[in-house]
This record gives structure tokens, C-alpha cells and sequence, in this order.
């Protein structure tokens, strides 16, 4: 039996393996929600390994599957138990894989209970994850906007949770100010990570911003004569050859998209509780001098990584802890 004690450790170490900087961003919440975080990185941080594992597809989508199979089973075991009867009580093995990430689920669990958070948001990231498993190509910025609800959205709704918003105020049905400037947060952030990403996933094979973006250009006078994956190929072929004029509208366009997600996150500061508020602020104001590095200069995006640098990083954690 795993205890919810050795499963909050195992999510710890978890973190403290991803080398992640947001985790340092942990550091400014009280010990129970840090530990809350914790969990759900662990959750978020395994789907995601299991889906970028250097296994085939059929052996990703089938330890996904096995993944959500044991998720929603822990739920139901627990819904008349505790978590950890729950857990005592044999939930079965579904693949010997499973013990590598079993252990994290009684503090998640814990957690899901003690913040009321619905369990919707975790099944929508994992559809979000499944999305991912193939290169991935979207027609629209409505289709686009759908998957950053899934990978990005449901995240920070879970997050508002354990940070002390009223669960009332940020339920699936609730189409709340509160509600409506996390789905914008979610999808400011996803979208910055898209635009800084662009080069890199046009090495991986991927191309994620709105194909329609490039009507307007000459690249899409060819895409009723090819199938939309040999036009986004043709797309990820002119980034990495450095052929991206044409493309440039289409970034400024996303950028736009992209101002007007952040300026829609007004509401949620005040939303959250003081002695929560900074891991917020941090998280906010990393993501978003991202963007106006992107900004200033967009053309940047098709030859490098857009990122902070180790200086500017310690100057947004120090001014927010001494600020």
C-alpha cells in the first residue's frame, strides 16, 4: 500500500528531476498548496513524458490509454472511501509500466478532494496530450484555440483551485469573468510558447499555428493542389531554409491574438488570494516578457528559441520576493 506521505514524496522528487523553472516558482506558495502543486506536476509532467517517449505510437497511445484507464479508475475507488482505503484496497495493475507512475495518484487524490477540483480539467488535459501524440496540424485559430484550452487552460483552472479561487467561480459550467480570464490565460501562455517554439517544432515535424493564417500569402495559392500535410511541410521547409517573408504575416497576426489573450487575464490577480498571488505574478511575468521579446523582433523566432536569460530570471523571482 502507498501512503499518502511516500506519494507526496515521490511527486516532489518528480519535480525536483524535471528541472523545470517553474518549479522554483513553487517556492512562493505556503507548504499545503506547494505541496498541492507538486502533485498536480507530477500528474501533468508523467502524461507528457508518456506521450514524448521514444516508443512507437501504438506503444504511446496504448500507455496513455492505460494512464487514464487507472486515473479514472482511483477516482471511482475513492468516491465512498478514503484515498488511502482507496488504495489499499488492490486498484489492479493494468500494465507492469504502471508502477512507475502508480505512486503519484494517492496525493493527487488527496489533493482533487481537499480543493474540489473537477476531475474534468485532468481528462481534458490528457485529451489534450492525445492530440499531441502525432504531428499536428490546425486549420483555424478556433481549432487551435480548442487544443490550448486542453493543454494550457484546464492547467492554470486547476491551478486556481489549489491558489484559493472559489470553486464556484472557476467550474466547467460557469462561464464566469474569472472563468472566461483563465481561458485566456491558458491560451496567452500556449500561444507564446507556439510562437517561441516555431523553429524548433518545424525540426520536429510540427507546425502548429492556424494554416488559414497564410491565405493571404503565396504559399497557400499551392494548398488545394497538396494534402494539408505536405503543405505544412512546405510551410516547415521555408523556416528551415530561412524562406519565411511570407510568413511573417501570419506570425504578426498570432501576436495579436496572442496581446489581446494577456490583456483578458486582467481579472484574475485580484481574484487570487494574497498569500497565493506570486506564484501567479511570476508565471505571468515570465510568459510575458517572453512575448515581447517576440514582439520586438518576430523575425527572431525562425532562427533560435526565444527564451530569458539566466539574469533576467533572477531579476523577476528577486523583485517579486522583495518587491
Amino acid at each position: 500500500m502507498i501512503s499518502i506521505a511516500q506519494s507526496h514524496e515521490k511527486c516532489a522528487r518528480i519535480c525536483a528531476a524535471s528541472g523545470s523553472n517553474f518549479i522554483a516558482a513553487f517556492r512562493f506558495l505556503p507548504r499545503r498548496e506547494r505541496m498541492a502543486m507538486e502533485a498536480i506536476y507530477a500528474f501533468m509532467r508523467t502524461a507528457d513524458d508518456l506521450a514524448d517517449s521514444e516508443a512507437s505510437l501504438s506503444c504511446r497511445e496504448e500507455m496513455l490509454r492505460c494512464f487514464r484507464v487507472f486515473f479514472e479508475s482511483s477516482l471511482n475507488a475513492s468516491v465512498d472511501s478514503s484515498v488511502s482505503d482507496a488504495f489499499s484496497s488492490e486498484i489492479p495493475s493494468i500494465t507492469s509500466a504502471d508502477e512507475d507512475w502508480r505512486p503519484i495518484f494517492p496525493a493527487l487524490l488527496e489533493v482533487i478532494r481537499q480543493y474540489r477540483i473537477p476531475a474534468q480539467y485532468f481528462f481534458d488535459v490528457l485529451d489534450g496530450v492525445q492530440m499531441d501524440l502525432e504531428p499536428n496540424f490546425f486549420q483555424t485559430a478556433e481549432e487551435l484555440e480548442t487544443y490550448s484550452y486542453r493543454v494550457a487552460s484546464a492547467v492554470g483552472l486547476i491551478c486556481l483551485h489549489v491558489w484559493g479561487v472559489p470553486p464556484e467561480e472557476i467550474a466547467p459550467e460557469a462561464q464566469t469573468p474569472i472563468f472566461q480570464a483563465a481561458v485566456s490565460c491558458g491560451k496567452a501562455f500556449q500561444w507564446t510558447n507556439i510562437l517561441r517554439d516555431v523553429r524548433e517544432d518545424a525540426e520536429n515535424g510540427r507546425f502548429y499555428l492556424p494554416l488559414t493564417d497564410l491565405k493571404d500569402s503565396e504559399i497557400f495559392k499551392t494548398r488545394e493542389r497538396i494534402s494539408q500535410a505536405e503543405f505544412a511541410a512546405n510551410v516547415q521547409k521555408r523556416i528551415l531554409s530561412g524562406d519565411t517573408d511570407l510568413l511573417l504575416p501570419a506570425i504578426q497576426k498570432n501576436l495579436r491574438r496572442t496581446e489581446k489573450f494577456y490583456q483578458e487575464t486582467a481579472p484574475l490577480y485580484s481574484a487570487i488570494p494574497p498569500s497565493n498571488r506570486r506564484v501567479f505574478q511570476l508565471m505571468m511575468a515570465v510568459y510575458h516578457r517572453i512575448f515581447l521579446k517576440i514582439r520586438k523582433n518576430p523575425a527572431q523566432i525562425f532562427q533560435k528559441r526565444i527564451k530569458l536569460s539566466k539574469l533576467e530570471k533572477i531579476f523577476l523571482y528577486f523583485r517579486l520576493l522583495f518587491g
